[in-house]
């Protein structure tokens, strides 16, 4: 099932400065150049990092589609300060594409 904006929109409420793409249906976001997840299903999803994975110890795993790779399922309702926190932390152990 596509993602809808709305869910898109609930991400972008919390981080304004994102970019994103949409690729067949869901969205892959972006900050500063760097792929750090995803809206697949309607679900936040973020990349397991060092960072994330440390951060987001307690938070389940989830995959973005079959045969995607693992990634870390951000429940809503969202925590904001997290978010950022999270997606902060990451960005010096992510790419730029």
């Amino acid at each position: 099932m596509p993602s809808d904006e709305t869910a898109l929109n609930k991400v972008l409420a919390i981080l304004p400065d994102i970019t994103y793409r949409k690729m067949m249906g869901e969205y892959l976001l972006y900050m500063d150049g760097r792929l750090f997840g995803g809206i697949y299903d309607n679900r936040l999803l973020l990349k397991i990092t060092k960072a994330s994975a440390t951060m987001l110890n307690d938070y389940p795993s989830d995959f973005p589609y079959q045969g995607g790779g693992e990634m870390i399922s951000f429940p809503e309702p969202y925590d904001a300060v997290l978010l950022r926190d999270v997606v902060a932390a990451m960005l010096s152990q992510l790419p730029k594409r």
